[in-house]
């Protein structure tokens, strides 16, 4: 059979948009169907556009979804069945319909593959190669199907044991030729408890790690197929297991495979030095670490279990060990108020953090948040493209919607990202962070044309009261809300 994973791009302009990054759901997936006997092609369409005559041609079309990129991928499902490949069987997984299922059987695909596929999805290849028995289809784990009016929903798959998988063949995906940075992960799983996030819903709380042996292996891999490529590590927490973290770059160095490594980390992994020893030696050169908030009762809300206080000294010993910094900022959570995004902005430029990104808060499906806003009637948007980070969808608890919105894309961004900020990067950072600060502020002035056609009108009050305040208005809540950008 000819089988074709789609990716689908995310909707409008991010900071980091000219990143090609593909996510290693359906390389994993069709790698195992490769070592099948079946034919399999990826389009991501951040690295590729799609090629429909491909399509035409399939027997199984695949599609994983974010939140944000569920409305295209409905959007595909109905082009494929109405003009492309009618009768074609459509698989979707990933977050969103894990924990929105009938959401996306409503919207046409077939099959929801929820939570993790790896092992449901072979299982489904060889029952759909058989007599298609119901009795057989039923007992497979993790999928929802629609057998007339009704759903069908069997339990969720047990957790997957990560040294059963192949290596990801990256080769699967069109257009993924001479890449600079492939992801790997590692790890599946995350021990903390984050409102707002997902991770631990899709993946469990407790960590699974992949063997060191076989980890080397797959790096082994990708440098005989890419040479000295650098290597993101794509795991929640790169560091969760400080002794296995520690055995791993033993492993690498051991086996001569220094080369550009980054990945995500906590903020607290200062706390071993010798870690961030080990780390510097083998080449990570860059950590990408969710700071939040300088707000303690927001940093309590969320289980960072870290003070604000602590934040600054954690990230001088780490920039002191060499590692650059990608700070993730999240601004929305009922702590907040506008004061709370002008404290971040200026941590981040006091600290000399390399990038940042300011992320608006997300109550995305599968998070404790989600529910949680449902039950306050405080979601008024359900539009899930707008579920991106960038975008307010829900009614802050300690400032308005307009003033959040206007706070991290009209004052945060353009603060952090502007020409003074950029020259002063290259002064202390060098050129290479430079260059990263310079294409981030070129997205952040493309993102408003396309978001808001007042633009120039709202930066402009805000520079001359100097104060976000100035979006006060004598409207009602609804008025103030239908004005945000869209």
């Amino acid at each position: 059979m000819l089988l074709i994973g789609i990716e689908p791009k995310a909707p409008g302009l991010h900071i980091f948009s000219q990143t090609k990054m593909p996510r290693l759901g359906l390389p994993q997936l069709l790698t195992i169907a490769k070592q099948m006997g079946h034919q399999c092609r990826i389009y991501c369409e951040d690295i590729a556009s799609i090629n429909w005559s491909d399509v035409r041609q399939a027997d199984m079309v695949l599609i994983s979804s974010l939140t944000s990129t569920a409305p295209r991928a409905y959007a595909m499902i109905r082009k494929i069945k109405a003009e492309i490949r009618p009768g074609v069987p459509i698989l979707i997984g990933g977050p969103h319909v894990t924990f929105l299922p009938e959401e996306a059987l409503s919207r046409g695909a077939d099959y929801v593959f929820r939570h993790e596929a790896d092992e449901s999805f072979s299982t489904f290849l060889r029952w759909y190669e058989s007599d298609k028995n119901l009795q057989e289809l039923v007992a497979i784990d993790g999928l929802s199907f629609r057998a007339g009016d009704q759903f069908h929903h069997t339990p969720d798959p047990r957790r997957v044991d990560l040294d059963l998988l192949p290596t990801p063949d990256l080769d699967l995906i069109v257009g993924f030729r001479n890449p600079t940075t492939i992801p790997m992960i590692t790890s599946r799983g995350c021990p903390e408890n984050c409102e707002f996030c997902s991770e631990i819903s899709m993946f469990g709380h407790a960590y699974r790690f992949r063997s060191e042996e076989l980890c080397i292996r797959d790096i082994e891999y990708y440098h005989r197929r890419y040479g000295k490529v650098s290597i993101f590590f794509a795991d929640d927490n790169l560091g969760a297991n400080k002794s296995r973290l520690g055995r791993f770059c033993t492993s690498i160095a051991a086996n001569h495979l220094e080369r550009s490594y980054s990945g995500q980390i906590r903020l607290d992994l200062a706390k071993h030095p010798e870690l961030l020893e080990s780390l510097r030696r083998i080449g990570f050169e860059r950590a990408y670490i969710g700071y939040e908030s300088t707000n303690d009762q927001a940093l309590q809300a969320v289980g960072k279990r870290i003070r604000a206080s602590e934040m600054e000294e954690y990230t001088k010993i780490i920039h002191h060990h060499g590692i650059e910094i990608h700070a993730m900022w999240v601004i929305g959570f009922d702590a907040d108020s506008i004061e709370t995004v002008r404290d971040n902005v200026r941590a981040a430029i006091k600290w000399r953090i390399e990038t940042n990104q300011f992320l608006i808060l997300v109550p995305i499906p599968g998070s404790d948040l989600y529910p949680r806003l449902v039950r306050e009637k405080r979601i008024f948007n359900t539009n899930w493209e707008k579920f991106d980070g960038h975008h307010v969808v829900f009614y802050p608890a300690g400032m308005s919607p307009r003033q959040l919105q206007a706070a991290v894309m009209l004052e945060a961004m353009p603060k952090l990202y502007n020409m003074w900020q950029t020259f002063k990067i290259f002064t202390t950072n060098g050129f290479k962070i430079a260059l990263d600060a310079l294409a981030a502020m070129r997205q952040h002035r493309r993102w408003h044309p396309l978001h808001d056609a007042k633009r120039n009108f709202m930066t402009m009050l805000l520079r001359l009261a100097g104060k976000i305040t100035v979006y006060r208005e004598k409207k009602s809540t609804k008025q103030y809300v239908r004005q945000l950008p869209s």
